[in-house]
């Protein structure tokens, strides 16, 4: 952090991580849209797909700037685009305050940029795309060898076969007690990146963090579809929740909770 000045390093902090916002935002579009991920290369507007240009596509403020509506051809666009982007500035901020300029704001940044892509696309669609879960385990795993903060590669093994194994279990008891899906696969590989994140040790306080939210969150769910315990909860993004608030604050948690 002495190689340049920290309120620098805040403001590019800020800066990537907009622009992750806005990476993910158009990931989120085009997987919903079951359209090629990296073709166009450039934005389009998803109705009457013209090609936006550079002051169409600034992070948060274009959004502002054109009240939420296309230049071209007036229709609305969606809130979700502000809100992904303003997520992952949170995010990147947050991690540039608890790690510093460092790898692990870096490889954290990706991984909870693809969290927050995953949770987005969860809540409308009730499905997690592969490339958010095993592309992050994946990477979660290799990121486990050279980080210096991170569970350690075993940790990381040990969390991601525990964490993706203990919800397939949960998933096929589940099944086989009630005769249909209560658990998504989705989950279980979403499970097997969390574990991978946090190690084997990070699970226990990950999982109930995400049922404490996942609890608060089914009940606003509950109560605007009302059909009581029938209603579909996606249960992805509040994993993702615990699993990012267990890497910012979860061993200073636990480290508080056992000296006490």
């Amino acid at each position: 952090m002495d190689i340049i000045p920290i309120w620098v390093f805040f403001i590019a902090a800020a800066v990537i991580g907009l622009e992750f916002g806005g990476l993910a935002s158009i990931f989120i579009q085009r997987w919903i849209d079951e359209l090629p991920i990296l073709k166009p290369g450039r934005s389009m507007c998803p109705s009457c797909e013209h090609r936006l240009t550079l002051l169409d596509t600034i992070p948060v403020l274009s959004y502002v700037m054109l009240k939420g509506r296309c230049r071209h051809c007036g229709q609305s666009i969606g809130g979700q685009y502000m809100l992904v982007e303003i997520s992952c500035l949170a995010w990147s901020l947050a991690l540039a305050y608890q790690f510093g300029l460092s790898l692990e704001w870096g490889v954290y940044l990706v991984l909870g940029c693809m969290l927050i892509a995953g949770s987005f696309i969860d809540f409308e669609t009730f499905l997690l795309p592969n490339r958010v879960t095993i592309g992050g385990a994946v990477l979660a795993l290799a990121a486990s060898l050279v980080l210096g903060e991170g569970p350690g590669w075993q940790n990381a093994v040990l969390g991601s076969l525990v964490g993706g194994g203990l919800f397939w279990v949960m998933q096929q008891g589940y099944r086989l007690w009630r005769k249909e899906e209560g658990l998504g696969t989705g989950d279980v590989k979403l499970m097997f990146m969390i574990g991978a994140i946090t190690g084997f040790s990070g699970l226990p306080f990950t999982m109930m963090a995400g049922a404490i939210t996942g609890s608060m969150g089914s009940a606003i769910y509950m109560a605007r579809s009302g059909k009581g315990m029938k209603t579909r909860i996606p249960f992805g993004p509040f994993l993702s929740l615990g699993c990012m608030f267990y890497v910012l604050y979860g061993q200073d948690i636990m480290h508080w909770w056992v000296s006490h």
